[in-house]
């Protein structure tokens, strides 16, 4: 084989097929997967997955008890502040009653009574002015 060019396939043949033989022979496709043996990464997985079920399980009934524990504290607020507004407006219809009555009788006491004057005896005096002096004066004789 003098051939360069023949050389050169013959060798790129050899090697395409010796990599290509080695990849069927690593991959041992003539061996079954051993399907007795459970994956152990899949049990892992498994046992993980009861026990977060477990706990999430267990949050949802601690969040349930809360969630009704507000509910019934809420409502009793909701009904303290309404019994709180019914005595706040009470209080403010009591003082506004008070404060009419107090402005009633205030006005009523600083009323003044017209009466009739108190007759006097004597009858009023009347103030006579001096003459006053002329405003020019002439010399005459």
């Amino acid at each position: 084989m003098t051939s360069t060019l023949g050389r050169f396939y013959s060798t790129a043949v050899a090697l395409v097929v010796f990599f290509l033989s080695w990849a069927v022979i690593a991959a041992r496709p003539w061996v079954a997967p051993r399907a007795s043996e459970p994956d152990p990464r899949l049990a892992q997985l498994q046992a993980r997955e009861r026990r977060l079920q477990t706990e999430a399980t267990n949050v949802q009934k601690l969040l349930d008890k809360r969630w009704a524990a507000y509910r019934v504290a809420l409502a009793q607020r909701e009904r303290q502040i309404a019994t709180r507004k019914l005595a706040n407006a009470a209080a403010i219809k009591a003082a506004a009653e008070a404060a009419r009555a107090t402005a009633a009788a205030a006005a009523a006491a600083a009323a003044p009574v017209y009466a009739a004057p108190a007759p006097t005896t004597r009858a009023p005096s009347v103030r006579v002015a001096p003459a006053a002096p002329p405003v020019a004066t002439t010399k005459t004789s």
